[in-house]
């Protein structure tokens, strides 16, 4: 538990646990799989995934309607949870490489 707070005490930016339904989209025209949004910031999300292959760069929706999408790179994984960032825009128009240490 300290471990914990002294992690989320040195990020770079504030999280919000969520705990809440979001949807992996794993290529364009693929079904959308559930997943658990477990927590949020400016920067990127967590989320519980279960043993989900995850590809490297893969879109994010917030809600059942699609109302709310972001395009994610994978950073890390840990059993079931996984983290990535947001990629920008700006990002794929120029066609950046996705780099964990990007950001």
């Amino acid at each position: 538990m300290a471990k914990q707070r002294i992690e989320r005490g040195t990020r770079k930016s504030v999280r919000i646990d969520l705990h809440t339904q979001g949807f992996l989209i794993p290529a364009p025209d693929a079904p959308w799989i559930a997943c658990e949004i477990v927590d949020v910031s400016n920067h990127g999300v967590c989320l519980e995934v279960g043993d989900l292959a995850v590809p490297k760069l893969f879109g994010l929706a917030f809600t059942a309607g699609g109302e709310v999408l972001r395009v994610c790179s994978l950073i890390w994984r840990r059993g079931e949870r996984v983290g990535a960032r947001f990629v920008s825009a700006r990002e794929l128009r120029q066609g950046v490489t996705i780099s964990p240490g990007a950001g």
